[in-house]
């Protein structure tokens, strides 16, 4: 390793997943990532949805773009999650283009997807039950509005927000607004 390469226990900064490891996004690991054969360190929990596989993904490549360039498919660059569905039209491609190629993913049932608000990207905070946003009436109300948006009536909106559990087979995904702290969610199910 030369005399200017970060330990390997050092986290980058993620502006759009500050915590990664705590999230289950990222483990510690003493194999060598992929990219750069180096030891990773921490290592990336999830896959890309879009480009090759890494066996071993280190945090630093994430970061650093240059994981999403050594992956890419033929048609783009390796994208390590989804920006989502309904991406406000006053979000700059350059924040989808931060978070779908150096922002590590976060595990759902089905297909995660980010969330935005305040013309950004929101940082993801981790996923949720019922238990840890029952006192979060932002969170709440986004629940419901995400549901409503996918046809659900509000009392069963209600009824699977309370039966959403961190490790269940109902589970939300939590975000907060890097610019106004609201704080916004999803559920999904397995």
């Amino acid at each position: 390793m030369g005399w200017d390469a970060p330990p390997v226990s050092v986290i980058p900064v993620f502006r759009y997943h500050p915590d990664p490891v705590g999230t289950g996004s990222a483990v510690l690991s003493d194999e060598v990532c992929t990219v750069c054969t180096r030891p990773a360190g921490f290592a990336y929990s999830g896959g890309t949805i879009f480009g090759k596989q890494a066996e071993v993904l280190c945090l630093r490549c994430i970061a650093d773009g240059t994981a999403a360039t050594a992956l890419a498919h033929p048609d783009g660059p390796a994208q390590l999650t989804d920006v989502g569905r309904r991406v406000p039209a006053d979000v700059p491609v350059a924040v989808l283009e931060e978070v779908s190629q150096r922002t590590p993913g976060f595990l759902g049932w089905q297909q995660e997807h980010w969330m935005y608000h305040c013309a950004d990207a929101a940082a993801f905070l981790g996923p949720v039950g019922w238990d840890e946003v029952a006192d979060l009436p932002d969170a709440l109300q986004s629940l419901r509005a995400d549901l409503g948006a996918l046809g659900v009536d509000h009392e069963e909106a209600d009824r699977q927000t309370r039966s959403m559990h961190r490790d269940g087979d109902v589970t939300g995904y939590l975000f907060r607004c890097l610019h106004c702290g609201v704080r916004l969610a999803y559920s999904d199910a397995s």
